[in-house]
């Protein structure tokens, strides 16, 4: 697999345009469609997982899973490479308007934040929670869509 630097912390990584975060939230939804984490949907949009080594130059196999698109500013982590799991989109966004911006896709139609921010809602069989997340200076957004689970 293709190496890709991957930032550790969201303020090293370039503010996404909200037409970015929308596309990768979109491939989110292509990776859980089955039910079970799907790593091939990415690898099809042009997703590329990220290779991570130590301080010494040796590759951690058993990092986080971290996916990066190089036309795209946001990120995806999997929670697993297969079976049940989330696919999170984190993305630097300009500032915390951005973040109305983005909601404002929904038409006014998202529940509440909880306390902490976050907004949880069902969407084409799957759970999804966004939130703000960074600092006020450096502000970002997290999307995580759960694989799809049946419906009884």
């Amino acid at each position: 697999m293709a190496a890709l630097f991957v930032a550790p912390a969201s303020g090293q990584m370039r503010v996404a345009e909200l037409g970015e975060v929308y596309e990768s939230y979109n491939d989110c939804f292509a990776v859980t469609e089955t039910g079970s984490i799907d790593p091939a949907a990415l690898a099809a949009a042009g997703w590329q997982r990220a290779t991570m080594s130590n301080g010494d130059g040796g590759e951690i196999e058993d990092g986080p899973i971290i996916f990066g698109h190089l036309e795209r500013a946001p990120i995806i982590m999997l929670s697993a490479l297969e079976g049940e799991g989330a696919c999170i989109v984190i993305a630097r966004i300009k500032n915390l308007k951005a973040f109305e911006q983005f909601k404002s896709a929904w038409g006014g139609k998202l529940p509440q934040p909880n306390k902490d921010g976050e907004i949880s809602f069902f969407a084409e069989g799957r759970a999804v929670q966004m939130a703000p997340t960074g600092s006020r200076k450096e502000p970002s957004l997290r999307l995580a869509v759960g694989t799809r689970m049946e419906s009884n």
